[in-house]
């Protein structure tokens, strides 16, 4: 077997290292029994991203993000998804990150009741 180092370091050059964290950090409400958003702490600024929404099997649709803040913070904002309210914690909630040139959505947070 040939020794590849010297390739995998070319690699490494070739391609920038990221650095991202799509753990979600969920907002309560007042009252506390609501949701009101999620924060990403480092996300993709390749693309102007959208989110969609599904709450409890309920889809509430596809909007853009608020800006992405210098530390590369990320919120999305459930009250402009569900007519100026939170969600309920007893329902599930699904967030997907959706590629604003194709469609693609992946799921990057979910929130499980208990």
């Amino acid at each position: 077997m040939s020794d590849l180092t010297g390739f995998i370091f070319s690699l490494i050059e070739q391609v920038p290292v990221l650095d991202l964290d799509y753990t979600p950090r969920w907002g309560r409400g007042n009252p506390s029994q609501y949701i009101d958003n999620v924060t990403f702490k480092k996300v993709l600024t390749t693309k102007k991203w959208m989110y969609r929404i599904v709450k409890g099997g309920d889809d509430l649709g596809v909007q853009a993000g608020y800006t992405v803040e210098s530390d590369g913070a990320h919120r999305v904002n459930f009250l402009a998804y569900n007519a100026g309210h939170g969600i309920m914690d007893t329902l599930s909630i699904l967030v997907y990150v959706v590629d604003p040139d194709n469609g693609n959505q992946f799921l990057v947070a979910k929130w499980n009741p208990n």
